[in-house]
């Protein structure tokens, strides 16, 4: 059967063709888009014709960043804290949460939960005392507001390894008070032998966090993700639910690299994953892609991104690869044609990345993969120029930009981007807000100051240019003839609001692949 949307305003991120009032899907494809008597006069008597009452429509929304198995876990199953809540507020809320988390072999039943922020203990930085005392057995993990670190119990301690006489990893570190004696706080790569000694959910948890989370995805327009933490865990609920007709969301699948927290597996089962990338191949999943975090978060107190020193030279210190071993990492990525998105949270580190990249062209050539550089927030004004020259995407992440306590507000420079020639992606680096939605990012990037762009370019960054970085701009990112049908009806046009109401549009269906898989209710 094929099916006739008539009677809608259809942005279609298409030059040639800009805007259509009707579009005819066929077997999952646009077969015809243009006026509504032009896809009348094509349309069979069996098609069936849905009225869109003169809404806006346009391309499904690419998230060039989000992380679907944490977002699932964390909202259905975790302990959610209110933000800014101090001890006594965090135990209380732990106490009544109901929360059910993984058991390990030896019983032992964990409680994870987040996002605690350091700075609401006052002049006293966070310690386990206090989780001690409410819960002397039971093993507990808080994430801090950065996710990059967390709090852990002294039986969570206890389960991981972790004893007074424990030294500080490469990457990471254990917080300790004025006495040397550990707090229980764990930064960056601190974090690994806590998470590794935390169970995996069953499975079927797994599969309906990610299940959840896809439903939340169409909620918000989202037709196709960068899942950028793509560990066994979130492949294996992928497969099962593509297997059983019920994903409708495209998945271009980042394996984690060398990373134990967000991979959830050791370093020899990440690279084993990546070896055997293709066993996890499903219609709507590609794992050819990449995931290498090169430095850490820049939010207070334990700011760990690499930033420049005063001499304009990359700051080591929070540089989580070596440079070798990266170039050497990046050219066996290239040589076998898979795209790396790099963390990179500093400027030293996106001047490290393109360093990287730049040795990888001149071994491979510059005609392989287009690497990626996320959360690129904080770009030396020397290295905009770079993007373009190295055929990288910047992958920009406003939701933290956009969210005032953050107080990254003087990053993430849209206008200089694209003025450099780069392309552009935007990402919601959903587990760190409470949803994917992107319209407030968006407003936000019309909303900069000097680095504003207009709304064409922004809806290409969350379109059109989200499909070129995963290889799939034949396909998806515009409306087109011969391509999917994925595309939203908004409740606004808009191109006829003022820029203050673009945050609050609120999607009226969501098509994948020609079957509306979101209505509100």
């Amino acid at each position: 059967m094929t099916t006739a949307f008539i009677n809608g305003k259809f942005y279609t991120v298409n030059p040639d063709q800009p805007w259509a009032e009707a579009l005819l899907v066929d077997k999952g494809k646009i077969r015809a888009i243009g006026s509504e008597d032009e896809v009348r006069s094509i349309a069979s008597p069996e098609t069936d014709f849905v009225d869109l009452g003169g809404k806006m429509a346009m391309p499904g929304i690419h998230d060039a960043h989000l992380h679907l198995l944490f977002s699932g876990l964390k909202f259905q199953f975790e302990a959610r804290l209110t933000p800014g809540a101090d001890a006594a507020r965090i135990i209380e809320e732990l106490r009544s949460c109901h929360c059910h988390g993984p058991v390990d072999a030896e019983g032992n039943e964990w409680l994870i939960g987040g996002e605690y922020f350091p700075q609401s203990f006052g002049e006293d930085p966070p310690s386990k005392d206090f989780l001690d005392e409410a819960f002397p057995t039971r093993p507990v993990f808080l994430y801090d507001y950065s996710i990059h670190h967390g709090l852990a119990n002294t039986r969570a301690l206890e389960l991981a390894g972790v004893e007074e006489s424990t030294q500080d990893s490469a990457g990471g570190r254990l917080v300790r008070d004025a006495t040397g004696r550990l707090t229980g706080e764990l930064v960056e790569q601190g974090r690994w032998p806590v998470l590794r000694a935390i169970p995996n959910y069953p499975e079927q948890n797994a599969v309906e966090a990610v299940s959840w989370a896809i439903s939340m995805c169409h909620k918000y327009g989202i037709t196709s993700v960068q899942e950028a933490s793509a560990n066994p865990q979130t492949l294996k609920a992928l497969r099962t639910l593509d297997e059983d007709g019920s994903m409708g969301l495209r998945v271009a699948a980042h394996l984690v690299w060398r990373e134990e927290g967000f991979g959830g597996a050791s370093r020899e089962e990440l690279d084993r994953l990546i070896e055997e990338r293709e066993l996890w191949r499903t219609p709507h999943v590609d794992p050819g892609f990449i995931k290498i975090w090169l430095d850490g978060a820049p939010l207070p107190p334990h700011a760990t991104q690499a930033g420049l020193t005063e001499q304009n030279t990359v700051d080591e210190s929070s540089i989580l690869v070596a440079r070798g071993e990266l170039i050497d990492a990046l050219t066996g990525f290239d040589t076998q044609g898979l795209t790396v998105k790099i963390h990179c949270a500093g400027e030293g580190a996106i001047r490290t990345a393109l360093d990287a990249i730049a040795a990888v062209r001149e071994r491979n050539g510059t005609d392989g993969p287009v690497h990626e550089v996320a959360h690129a927030g904080f770009i030396s004004d020397q290295d905009y120029d770079r993007l373009h020259a190295l055929n990288v995407t910047a992958e920009m992440s406003p939701a933290l930009w956009h969210i005032p306590e953050y107080g990254l507000q003087s990053g993430f420079k849209f206008a200089s981007v694209l003025e450099h020639g780069a392309t552009m992606t935007v990402g919601s680096d959903w587990i760190i807000t409470e949803n994917p939605n992107l319209f407030p990012g968006l407003q936000g990037m019309l909303e900069h100051g000097t680095e504003s762009i207009d709304l064409p370019r922004a809806l290409h960054a969350v379109t059109l240019a989200g499909a070129k970085a995963i290889n799939r701009a034949e396909h998806q990112g515009s409306l087109e003839v011969g391509k999917t049908a994925d595309f939203i009806v908004l409740d606004r046009n808009l191109f006829e609001i003022p820029l203050e109401k673009i945050g609050g549009t609120e999607v009226l269906r969501t098509v994948f692949e020609g079957c509306t898989v979101f209505q509100p209710i």
